[in-house]
């Protein structure tokens, strides 16, 4: 995880010179991070691969704080590689099986979407880290799952994104097309679909699930708030 970047930016297509000049002070700034240009298009990467979690982060929080380019930064998604192990490579020292009524909920949810809830994390070594269910079920069905990487002495989270939701008289609805994240350190089995409580600058709020992911990293992990409960609902 973390193993790139990708800088989108609003500009007057036009104006040739200014845009050069503005990616090479990008590309200055980047370079104070450990972040190079890779020569593709708008993708750069960190320089030294021990320190990606912490350099990938800085510098977007430098992009986003950077007074100049107000206005001109339209978003950064973060690059994570899905194949980063192979399933048959996949260490599962240590590992306790799920629990009966988990694993169900996870395989209920695959059959009914045919997409499985969340991908599998692996660190360096190919020790399983998180999506044990997934792993189960990807072998089950004979599926290819994503497969990310987390350096083992990184912190790992697994992270929900979802938009909020009211309960209007007998269904939740959608309130607003906003995304949200928010970590999740529940023990409560949660896929796409579910409404979990959760906390917000304005108080507690619900929403649902439209996305689950992991973060790896000290910076990114401490980013978003916990979600408080899953409310054994689905929408």
């Amino acid at each position: 995880m973390n193993e790139g970047m990708t800088i989108f930016l609003n500009m007057d297509e036009r104006k040739t010179d200014e845009n050069e000049a503005l990616i090479k002070r990008i590309d200055e700034l980047l370079l104070n991070f450990g972040i190079e240009y890779t020569g593709i298009r708008n993708l750069y990467r960190p320089i030294e691969q021990a320190n990606r979690d912490q350099a990938i982060f800085s510098a977007c929080r430098a992009l986003r704080d950077t007074a100049w380019l107000k206005d001109i930064l339209a978003y950064t998604p973060i690059m994570n590689r899905t194949d980063t192990c192979p399933m048959t490579q996949i260490r599962l020292d240590h590992m306790s099986e799920p629990a009966a009524a988990k694993l169900k909920y996870y395989e209920e949810y695959y059959q009914e979407s045919h997409t499985l809830a969340h991908g599998i994390v692996v660190d360096e070594s190919g020790q399983l880290r998180d999506g044990y269910t997934s792993y189960i079920i990807a072998k089950k069905y004979g599926i290819r799952p994503d497969i990310y990487e987390a350096f083992a002495e990184q912190p790992l989270k697994k992270v929900v994104r979802g938009r909020h939701v009211v309960w209007d008289k007998e269904t939740w609805k959608i309130k607003s097309d906003r995304y949200y994240t928010w970590n999740y350190t529940l023990r409560d089995p949660v896929v796409c679909g579910d409404i979990l409580k959760v906390r917000t600058k304005k108080g507690q709020a619900f929403i649902c699930v439209d996305k689950i992911d992991y973060v790896t990293g000290k910076g990114f992990c401490e980013e978003h708030r916990n979600v408080i409960k899953h409310m054994k609902k689905h929408l």
